[in-house]
């Protein structure tokens, strides 16, 4: 019973100010035992929960990217995502561009990349983990990839490898940062020179900096590099999956659900994250498709209980334009925070994807639309965690939990509050009525 007051309190209480009661995590990271999970240097557990501050080197001043990460890191969040610059043209705010020539990756700027590396130095007296991107191809031929007259394929492969090299050792000394290859595409007609910089990058940076890779939606790292030695950790990707206009069924990508359990059951394991999906906000373009903030909350929820080590958040404010200081205070932000607060107070770690249905048997929605509940339990069957994205009653098989008694808990993820407890001492199956809200969190211990 006392496990159960506990988490009702954690539960019950208001969103929290400032997370300095949080464990120091003791970098640098490593895989947890199985391979599903991060943990630090002291064997804690480390849920992966960033937001993408893409353009932070190039559109902030060190002050400016200081109070960002400041400011996130008091919302919850304890990784971002970076690029060290998203197009080739760009300078950072200090007039500095990232290379000398024309774009040539053989005459790196060192300072532009030593504004770089006091940015993820004072991230690291943060306690943040910083997963940097460099050089990013582009979905669109805005970045550095995808056509011979762009730089990844007009320095051809030697320069490619010299500049990851280059990279590798400018950054050896963090133990806070991992890296992304590619960057929103597949290799295509890069793969030559890519794969050229990624194998400098992997020679030269130490072995804690993982590295990832981000692809088209809605391939996941493993789709293209399951093999790789180099792929050190798993992003997932997926858009549009509830388009209704001027998309087609053809263009419909899976839910965040589909996409985290088909990378779960891959047989050779390895950590994934959702590393991009729908984005809160107005967006910077017309059918951008942003998200609001049940979107995006929902997509953390969903890749938690589907296996996910973490999660990214997505905003507007990816690319900082004059009110990013407002955008910072969007409403999903703070909605992270309550998906972390509430997976810390569990032993999020030891729950599996309950994909068949074993524990909540019915009420759980249709597959592949955005009513599908998601359901995971731990190995000992005495913790039970759902996410319902909409109002619905499940139906719950105490037969399958164990404890002689059942405590249950809704939890309002909008607002971090308890909504409502319940008791059964009865292992049989049962309709649990759900309390009204946009969506839900059901919590069930079992002692």
């Amino acid at each position: 019973m006392l496990r159960g007051l506990l988490l009702g309190l954690a539960l019950a209480s208001g969103p929290l100010l400032g997370w300095a009661q949080s464990p120091l995590v003791v970098f640098p990271l490593q895989y947890s035992a199985n391979k599903r999970y991060f943990v630090d240097q002291a064997g804690r557990p480390f849920l992966y929960t960033a937001d993408t501050g893409w353009q932070i080197f190039t559109q902030l001043t060190l002050e400016e990217a200081t109070e960002y990460l400041v400011f996130r890191k008091s919302q919850g969040f304890n990784t971002v995502q970076v690029q060290v610059v998203m197009m080739p043209e760009q300078v950072n705010r200090y007039g500095q561009r990232p290379f000398g020539g024309e774009v040539d990756f053989g005459q790196p700027n060192e300072a532009f990349h030593d504004h770089v590396a006091r940015v993820i130095a004072r991230a690291d007296s943060l306690n943040l983990l910083v997963v940097m991107s460099q050089p990013w191809l582009g979905c669109c031929l805005e970045g550095f990839g995808g056509s011979s007259s762009k730089p990844i394929q007009k320095n051809g492969p030697a320069k490619n490898r010299a500049y990851g090299q280059y990279l590798g050792k400018k950054f050896a000394r963090f133990k806070n940062l991992w890296w992304i290859a590619g960057g929103d595409n597949d290799p295509k007609t890069d793969r030559e020179p890519l794969f050229a910089f990624i194998e400098g990058l992997f020679a030269a940076a130490p072995r804690h900096q993982l590295i990832t890779y981000h692809a088209s939606p809605p391939h996941s790292s493993t789709d293209l590099f399951q093999y790789a030695p180099w792929l050190g950790f798993s992003f997932i990707y997926t858009y549009w999956r509830e388009k209704t206009s001027q998309w087609t069924t053809a263009d419909l990508a899976p839910h965040v659900y589909e996409a985290a359990l088909r990378e779960w059951s891959k047989s050779d394991v390895m950590p994934f994250v959702l590393g991009e999906s729908q984005y809160e906000g107005t967006g910077i373009e017309k059918d951008n498709d942003m998200g609001t903030p049940q979107i995006v909350r929902r997509q953390a929820y969903w890749t938690l209980l589907c296996g996910g080590a973490g999660h990214a958040y997505g905003s507007d404010l990816w690319y900082f334009p004059a009110n990013w200081r407002d955008i910072m205070r969007y409403e999903g932000a703070y909605q992270m925070g309550h998906v972390y607060r509430l997976f810390s107070a569990l032993p999020w770690w030891t729950l599996t994807p309950d994909v068949q249905h074993r524990a909540v048997v019915a009420g759980y929605g249709e597959w592949s639309k955005p009513n599908y509940v998601t359901t995971a339990v731990n190995e000992a069957k005495t913790l039970m965690v759902s996410y319902l994205p909409q109002l619905q009653s499940p139906t719950v098989d105490f037969g399958h939990l164990k404890g002689q008694r059942f405590f249950g808990q809704w939890y309002d993820p909008r607002t971090g509050q308890l909504l409502k407890e319940f008791t059964t001492d009865q292992r049989t199956v049962q309709r649990i009525v759900a309390p009204k809200a946009e969506d839900l969190l059901l919590v069930i211990r079992g002692e």
